[in-house]
């Protein structure tokens, strides 16, 4: 068989299901265990789901640009592993870099026609091992930072460690921001004008419907696609 062949094979396509069901049953342990805790720290069930829905609605902007990675790495590695890849950690252009470093080292190449099976198998590993040194600290360090938060809490002023937290919280989005906008010293306009814009149409959601809870709490999520399309139309 040729490797066009393996990389869209029936058996691939279920044996790349096995991460996806992974996925989504960690997803529903996850919901299950936070309304668990919610009614163990008085927060009403319409807030979870108010703050659920919220999330859901934001997660649509920044899903665009993957999906637009995700049609370029089914070109060159198949349905079934673009598929798993994005939807176990999601990073597309990491995925997409990792896979051309691996292949090169096999001596093969991501280009139509040129990847080998060899190539192919160096770049199933290489994303997989990419991504596991995250998994692995993430796992071992969430406790660890549950225990700092804990420290926090009890040694010091609760309203100053609620700020501290809120700092953390902007200067994140605050250094993803500017990333975004200065790479290497040099202004992305298009993305400064996406980022003005949805600054604005925050604003504006925030002031005419500063008494509609419901559109409240898709504002993000509105204001990051106005942004994106203004920005996509404009520029």
């Amino acid at each position: 068989m040729e490797v066009k062949d393996i990389m869209n094979s029936p058996m691939l396509w279920v044996m790349s299901s096995f991460m996806i069901i992974n996925i989504f049953l960690m997803a529903l342990m996850f919901f299950r265990l936070c309304l668990k805790n919610a009614d163990k720290m008085g927060i009403p069930r319409e807030e979870c789901m108010t703050g659920f829905r919220s999330a859901v609605f934001t997660s649509i902007g920044p899903a665009f640009a993957p999906v637009i990675v995700l049609i370029a790495l089914m070109a060159v590695l198949g349905g079934p592993t673009a598929w798993m890849r994005m939807n176990d950690i999601g990073a597309a252009r990491t995925e997409l870099a990792m896979s051309a470093i691996a292949t090169g080292m096999a001596g093969s190449s991501l280009e139509a026609g040129k990847l080998t099976m060899l190539g192919f198998v160096f770049a199933l590993w290489g994303m997989a091992l990419n991504n596991s040194g995250w998994i692995v600290i993430g796992g071992y360090g969430a406790p660890s930072l549950n225990k700092a938060v804990e420290y926090l809490r009890d040694n010091f002023n609760a309203a100053w460690v609620k700020l501290f937290m809120a700092a953390a919280a902007l200067g994140l989005f605050s250094t993803l921001l500017g990333n975004a906008i200065i790479k290497k010293g040099v202004v992305n306009q298009k993305n400064l004008f996406a980022a003005i814009v949805s600054f604005i149409a925050m604003l504006i959601i925030g002031r005419i419907f500063k008494g509609n809870k419901k559109i409240q709490e898709f504002s993000l999520g509105l204001a990051m696609l106005v942004g994106m399309f203004c920005a996509a139309m404009f520029m």
